[in-house]
């Protein structure tokens, strides 16, 4: 494969999603991605790599804070744009003629991502608390990929893990692997034992009033997308521990994330040359 791509934006994940592309035999040209030098952006993208999530209002995610307006006039018919979250700026793109690709809730990337998802919430909890994970009461919020991950490696460590969950078939399967279970948004066994709360569904889980169940010295980890699933304002009233884990892939683990998002990156592009 001789692919010449452009790589804008992001993070320290960026940086390694670059390298996984240029061993792979692509020729990689970037631009405000970190610890790599800038190239002039050209006259015309063929294949632009965005950072996963890759926008904050109208710019690129990054410190470089590229005006996505720059990206969208140097993309034509001939342009293939990848990368996460597009929102509005898919539309955009797809007036310009470009080709989208969304890799936001595929796979492999989404489990990929979930794996240092997990293990980037035990280590920002162990960071809040003053006590261990072993021995203490878990709320984990949401049975899917990072609910399932996550629960796992708290009862690995000894942990005393519940996990909430709306569908009977993932309480069931909860139980199955030893785990207590709840009923999300209900809490019919109540909350007041809980050490740390783990929510991993970007939908109204915790209200102010259930939150005043919760013990004063309990941590609560926010795992989700926007529109997050915890009261942080209630949190801050009540003087809770609210922790916004937002990006854990590129902030814990960012050279096994970036080589996951270039890995489904090169899959795509090589079924699309595939006759």
């Amino acid at each position: 494969m001789r692919e010449t791509i452009w790589l804008v934006g992001g993070d320290e994940r960026c940086f390694w999603t670059a390298q996984q592309l240029r061993s792979s035999g692509a020729e990689v040209l970037t631009f405000g991605v970190p610890r790599l030098s800038d190239t002039p952006l050209p006259v015309a993208f063929s294949t632009l790599i965005l950072p996963f999530p890759s926008f904050r209002g109208a710019l690129v995610r990054g410190a470089s804070a590229v005006p996505t307006e720059e990206l969208l006039c140097r993309s034509d018919g001939q342009t293939r744009v990848f990368g996460g979250l597009f929102g509005i700026w898919r539309e955009a793109f797809e007036a310009r003629g470009a080709r989208v690709r969304e890799l936001y809730d595929t796979e492999p990337l989404t489990t990929a991502n979930a794996v240092p998802t997990a293990e980037g919430a035990l280590a920002l909890a162990m960071e809040h608390a003053p006590i261990t994970l072993h021995g203490a009461s878990c709320l984990v919020i949401g049975y899917g990929r990072i609910g399932k991950l996550l629960s796992q490696r708290l009862q690995a460590l000894g942990a005393s893990v519940t996990v909430a969950a709306r569908k009977p078939a993932d309480r069931a399967l909860a139980e199955a692997f030893g785990l207590q279970s709840e009923i999300a948004g209900v809490y019919l066994h109540g909350l007041g034992q809980y050490d740390f709360v783990f929510n991993t569904v970007p939908a109204a889980t915790l209200c102010e009033a259930q939150l005043r169940f919760l013990p004063p010295e309990c941590v609560l980890l926010e795992l989700a997308s926007p529109p997050y699933g915890i009261d942080a304002a209630a949190c801050e009233r009540l003087g809770l521990t609210y922790v916004l884990a937002a990006g854990l892939p590129g902030q814990c683990a960012p050279k096994t994330a970036g080589a996951a998002y270039a890995q489904s990156i090169l899959e795509l592009l090589e079924r699309e040359e595939t006759p």
